[in-house]
């Protein structure tokens, strides 16, 4: 696939997904100084999926399509490339009712297009 193609595709499918996030670093659960929270938009896909369909199995292992209380965050490397979550880190989505907190189970950095960021509850 031509790269401005697929660049244009993703922009394309961010501007429909995207939601706003706030990313909270921590280390050893208190807030991490070397590093400033921040926020950005990307797509978070939550919540139990049909049991029907072939479910994607997240970087953590687990059954991401049966999963009724994480998720899975995408972020565009290209337009957030300062937005470096960690395991054991938060993140907050703002626009949702109650602006949910989930903790980051596992962070896949192999795609030079996204990060993919496997989400439990947080607690």
């Amino acid at each position: 696939m031509d790269a401005s193609l697929r660049d244009e595709l993703k922009a394309e499918v961010d501007d429909l997904w995207s939601e706003t996030i706030r990313h909270l670093p921590l280390a050893k659960g208190a807030p991490d100084t070397t590093r400033s929270p921040a926020e950005f938009a990307a797509i978070l896909r939550t919540g139990a999926r049909d049991e029907e369909r072939p479910n994607y199995a997240g970087t953590s292992g687990r059954r991401v399509g049966v999963m009724a209380d994480g998720g899975v965050l995408r972020i565009d490397r290209s337009a957030w490339p300062d937005v470096l979550p960690r395991k054991g880190d938060k993140v907050v989505a703002l626009d949702r009712e109650g602006q949910p907190v989930f903790d980051v189970l596992a962070v896949d950095d192999r795609s030079h297009l996204r990060l993919i960021c496997d989400l439990g509850e947080a607690n």
